[in-house]
């Protein structure tokens, strides 16, 4: 109210402001003669007056109170010898002093109050908007915070419905958090082992604690993501699988500063995974057997042939003949069923093997069809060096894929398969044997190609039972190798080259595969365009 009452005084014409100043300088001089003591101050209230007029009346209202207080009080209140007179100088002289004096400083203190004025606005409206501000602030943290615990929630729930844990693990501070799920799903309390990145050694099982520790000291060293399956035992004692996968992550400046991952359970994955590859292992077993039987009977036929004709001899020399031709078919059968025995034996741990006998025993196997089908084989082994395997397993590779080649080739056709001492595409530093084999059957296009390796996918629905390729690709993962696919439909160069990398020693890795070129069917170019 009072701000709006000098704003509309302010507002005055200033004609209008100088008369209520000369009135404001009559009472100020009038309340001065009024009180007889004050008439040794005259100027006691007259200073102030004009002071207050130039605060609220401007530069005009305070010019009229001056002006007409100094001439009542001379008028009034000075004795007659220093009274005023336009003859005299001085008294002149001290009129136009107070006038400008007391209205200067009238002006001046009121600009120094508007300037107060303004600035305790100002500094109130930084108050008001410094409040403002931490309201919003904070209900942008209220928000944020509401957010964040939805988000968490809706993480946990995911987590929960998948099945997955999440750990973080703090590496400036060594600390690992672990998600009550992750608790779970090793049959522990939430919380129980604490965020000691040791702690969880205790529920791993004692046979993969050594590679578990080695790869998470080298994703922590070299700053590489991982993936890695190992076993975990609960407090009942069941033993379960999990697959761990972790991801880094770095600081502005590059420094490895945490490495968060998820861990699933993946038991009955795995389980279902063991008993497709028994299945497929029978499969391929009926398969070879009916190979097997198939190549014995020709010379079985032989001997009851040469049997029959021992019983028509007429001599003894001509009976011994036929009793030598009817030994060599027997060694002939023996043989055979001997690589099969060989290879077909289930063993427990990687052994030092030769490619090359796996792959005679196994075509061995196969002649009686290839020579049936019209199939010529070319078979090139440069410089082998053995490689510790699986044998059964590596005989089931090849069975599988050279019982494609030959249907893929029904009315004929050339297969080639070369092994070689290699190195992994994937990493260069790996050595090993790598095998191709290349057909010059009907091929496939490019959506087969890319669905060849997944489980029950089969291009035979009357005789195949979908898991040929995939168990390759299992069997040739689980040592730690590689296999590639490429094939042709086109008229006259139709094909399809497998290569295949087993490494010197199973490493069993997991990393992800890195792009390599397509040489090896540059080098079968030739078979597949005959």
């Amino acid at each position: 109210m009072k701000l709006l009452t000098a704003s509309v005084i302010e507002n005055l014409p200033w004609p209008l402001r100088t008369l209520l100043g000369c009135a404001i300088a009559v009472l100020s001089v009038g309340i001065t003669y009024a009180i007889h003591p004050l008439h040794a101050f005259p100027l006691l209230l007259a200073f102030p007056t004009v002071v207050l007029c130039a605060w609220f009346l401007g530069m005009a209202g305070s010019f009229g109170c001056a002006l007409v207080d100094v001439v009542l009080i001379d008028a009034l209140m000075t004795r007659y010898e220093l009274r005023f007179s336009t003859g005299f100088v001085s008294e002149t002289a001290r009129l136009a002093v107070f006038i400008v004096l007391s209205t200067l400083l009238g002006e001046m203190i009121r600009r120094f109050a508007d300037q107060k004025a303004e600035l305790k606005s100002q500094q109130l409206k930084r108050s008001l908007l410094l409040a403002q501000t931490q309201r919003q602030m904070a209900e942008e943290r209220a928000r944020a915070g509401e957010a964040l615990r939805q988000r968490d929630e809706q993480l946990q729930i995911a987590l929960r419905a998948s099945g997955l844990g999440l750990w973080a693990w703090e590496i400036d501070e060594d600390k690992v958090f672990r998600s009550d799920e992750l608790y779970r799903i090793v049959g522990r309390k939430p919380g129980s082992l604490g965020p000691d990145p040791e702690a969880w050694l205790e529920v791993v099982h004692p046979e993969d604690r050594h590679l578990l520790e080695r790869k998470m000291e080298n994703s922590r060293e070299n700053g590489g993501d991982y993936s890695f399956h190992y076993r975990i035992v609960r407090p009942d004692g069941s033993i379960r699988w999990l697959e761990s996968q972790g991801r880094c992550q770095f600081d502005g400046a590059g420094h490895l500063t945490r490495i968060v991952g998820v861990v699933a359970d993946v038991t009955l994955r795995r389980r279902a995974e063991e008993a497709m590859l028994r299945a497929e292992k029978l499969a391929v077993a009926g398969r070879l057997a009916a190979s097997v039987a198939h190549e014995i009977n020709n010379p079985l036929e032989a001997v009851a042939n040469l049997l029959y004709l021992i019983t028509l001899s007429s001599t003894a020399d001509e009976a011994h003949v036929h009793a030598r031709s009817a030994l060599d078919e027997l060694l002939r059968v023996s043989m055979i069923t001997q690589s099969t025995l060989k290879f077909h034996r289930q063993a427990g741990t990687p052994k030092i093997t030769h490619l090359s006998e796996v792959l005679e025993g196994v075509l061995a196997m196969f002649r009686a069809r290839l020579k049936a089908a019209g199939i010529v084989l070319d078979l090139n082994v440069a410089g082998e060096r053995a490689i510790a395997c699986m044998p059964s397993e590596a005989q089931q590779v090849f069975a599988n894929l050279l019982s494609n080649a030959i249907e893929a080739m029904s009315r004929g056709g050339r297969l080639r398969i070369r092994l070689r001492p290699s190195r992994d595409w994937r990493d260069g530093a790996t050595e090993g044997m790598r095998v191709t084999i290349g057909d010059t059957g009907t091929g496939m296009d490019r959506a087969t190609q890319q669905l060849s390796f997944e489980p029950f996918f089969t291009t035979k629905p009357e005789t195949g039972t979908g898991l040929g390729m995939w168990v390759v690709a299992q069997l040739v993962e689980r040592h730690g190798g590689d296999v590639r696919l490429w094939s042709s439909t086109h008229t006259g160069s139709s094909g399809t080259v497998v290569s295949m990398f087993l490494p010197m020693e199973p490493t069993g890795l997991e990393d992800a595969e890195r792009e390599a070129g397509k040489g090896a069917l540059a080098e079968f170019d030739p078979l597949v365009r005959r």
